[in-house]
């Protein structure tokens, strides 16, 4: 008797016939109209009249209210900086004007043409002495008198006895005034210096200065006389400017015509003269004595906008809150209006599926109720029709096919084969008897297909796969195993090798490869075992190669290597991806299969 496999039973009933269509209709309509659910529409219903128009009302009034804080916030600040910038140019203007009152004073001017050791000594300290104490934001004086190269320093209204300076003339700033045809030069903010050593400056100050230098004339004959420079303490004029920062966070700075900072309201070294898109940047041009200065301020928008945003985040706590409740709305009307209608749509897809073991039970008095308990009456005569027409056909049917595969089972070709090996080993044909020995091992080894063996197995079951073929195509055949011992205990699936063997012989025995050779390698590392199966001989080109990798790993249609692809999906669906499989052509000269897997034993 042929053997053979059950055939999908055909309908033996009209009715069965309907009942099939009727669920293929049913799957095709699934597949081709995705169902929408009321739960689904009425999460869109909330979504689309409630939660919508509420958050886009709340970005509308944020929007117009963020804009109308800026332009007011902007103006205000201008009018501060304009303010501010006017202080800032009357203060520097007095300090600039001040020397040349006391150049009005003849006892000075005297000093200046005569030097110190004429009679208008004590004149000249008073003098100086009156404008020290009234002008408390000057932290010192310094003089140098031309005549005698003689300078002197008033700091505090305290006078330091004079010193010879002969090079003053040679100090950069210095220089730089006495060639400039302006009369005075402003130097950048520094800690106070004390340059002719006085005593009477302590070493403990580190009062940060900006210094005023000027060139001393005689207005008639315009002959150079010295210099006078003006210590002023930077904070006497940064309180000008401070008050501008009132946000906190804005930061707010004074630049000079070159850009350097004369003032800020933080650090100057961490002021950054441009703004961010964070931050908006204002700025104030300054004129009088301070023609081309200005003044920047730098505001954050997060703290411009604080309130408004704190407003914001209210009105969307409130959203939230709305939403919150629009939710548990849609619960509740899901639970009692709903939730019966999916769980009914539920129960007739699992129908749809093939699933006819399904109960309509209800204790529901209303319309749904009545469709469960019809649907339920439907489902239990169909089951009693199917039970008696179709299910009896099944049993025959595997009946049969129970009796047919018992006639080919692998167990009586097993007892066959040993009958025949003796038989065999009792008339003298010993080398019959290995062959069906062998045989007879891959017989047994077959029946643990698709089951988990050790390596030591799997090549025991090659080993007499290649005793087969030796007998074959003779002794000539060249097979190498080199297997490491602590290898041979790992657990793989059956019949993972063997394919690639039997490739070896297919491609290049029968193809006329008689002078290949076939290796199979073992070896472990750490918690890994690579495997490698290589021959000589018979290979393909690049382009068959990309065939067969595109079959694996992209899952394309296979057109060749069926063998290999099996392989690959019987690894990914034992080990998933601890697992990899790779093929190398050898650049022409063979073919090669590495696999490494993880190291398991006891399996």
């Amino acid at each position: 008797m042929q053997m053979g496999y059950v055939q999908p039973l055909a309908a033996t009933s009209g009715s069965l016939t309907v009942i099939r269509h009727y669920y293929s209709v049913l799957s095709e309509r699934k597949g081709a109209v995705p169902m929408r659910s009321v739960r689904s529409r009425l999460f869109g219903m909330l979504i689309l009249f409630i939660i919508l128009p509420y958050f886009l009302s709340v970005f509308i009034i944020y929007s117009n209210t963020k804009t109308s804080v800026e332009e007011h916030e902007v103006e205000k600040s201008r009018e501060e900086l304009k303010e501010s910038g006017a202080v800032l140019e009357r203060y520097f203007g007095d300090m600039i004007s001040l020397p040349y009152s006391l150049y009005n004073d003849p006892d000075v001017l005297r000093v200046f043409e005569k030097g110190l050791k004429g009679d208008p000594k004590d004149s000249f300290e008073r003098s100086i002495k009156i404008v020290s104490v009234t002008r408390p934001d000057i932290r010192q004086l310094r003089f140098y008198f031309n005549r005698d190269q003689e300078a002197m320093t008033v700091y505090r209204s305290k006078f330091s006895a004079p010193k010879i300076q002969e090079h003053i003339l040679e100090d950069l700033i210095f220089k730089k005034l006495y060639e400039s045809e302006r009369n005075y030069l402003i130097q950048d903010p520094h800690r106070i210096e004390n340059a002719t050593n006085a005593a009477i400056i302590p070493e403990s100050d580190e009062t940060e200065v900006l210094t005023i230098h000027h060139k001393v004339k005689n207005i008639l004959t315009g002959e150079f006389l010295g210099f006078l420079s003006m210590d002023i303490e930077v904070d006497s004029y940064g309180s000008m400017i401070n008050h501008l920062s009132d946000t906190g966070s804005a930061r707010v700075a004074l630049l000079d015509e070159e850009g350097t900072i004369i003032y800020s309201s933080g650090k100057r070294e961490t002021f950054k003269h441009q703004a961010s898109p964070d931050e908006l940047l204002l700025k104030e041009k300054l004129g009088g004595e301070l023609e081309g200065w200005k003044l920047v301020k730098i505001i954050p928008k997060d703290a411009l906008f604080k309130d408004v945003n704190e407003a914001a985040y209210s009105n969307i706590l409130l959203g939230i809150s709305v939403v919150t409740l629009g939710v548990i709305m849609v619960i509740v009307i899901s639970h009692v209006i709903t939730k019966p209608i999916i769980h009914l749509s539920e129960k007739v897809r699992s129908i749809e599926g093939g699933n006819l073991d399904i109960y309509f039970t209800t204790s529901r008095k209303d319309e749904l109720g009545h469709l469960e308990k019809h649907m339920d009456e439907m489902m239990h005569r169909i089951n009693q029709h199917i039970d008696r027409e179709y299910k009896l056909e099944i049993e025959s049917r595997t009946n049969q096919f129970l009796a047919l595969k018992s006639q080919v089972n692998p167990h009586f070709l097993f007892n066959a084969l040993q009958t025949i090996g003796a038989v065999a080993l009792r008339s003298n044909g010993k080398d019959v008897y290995k062959l069906i020995t062998s045989l007879s091992k891959m017989m047994r080894y077959s029946l643990h297909a698709d089951q988990w063996v050790t390596v030591r197995g799997e090549l025991s079951y090659i080993q007499s796969y290649l005793s087969l073929q030796k007998e074959r195509f003779g002794e000539g055949v060249r097979a190498d195993i080199n297997v490491e011992e602590e290898v041979l205990s790992a657990s793989i699936p059956s019949m993972i090798l063997q394919p690639l063997v039997e490739n070896y012989f297919k491609h290049s025995y029968e193809e006329g490869y008689e002078h290949s050779s076939l290796t199979i390698q073992g070896k472990r590392d750490g918690d890994k075992v690579t495997l490698i199966v290589q021959n000589t001989g018979g290979s393909m080109t690049a382009e068959e190669l990309e065939v067969i990798q595109e079959s694996l790993y992209m899952k394309v249609p296979v057109t060749s290597g069926i063998g290999l692809k099996n392989i690959y999906e019987r690894l990914q669906l034992n080990f998933n991806d601890e697992a990899s499989f790779d093929i190398d052509r050898m650049e022409g000269n063979g073919f090669r299969v590495t696999m490494t897997l993880p190291f398991l034993e006891d399996r």
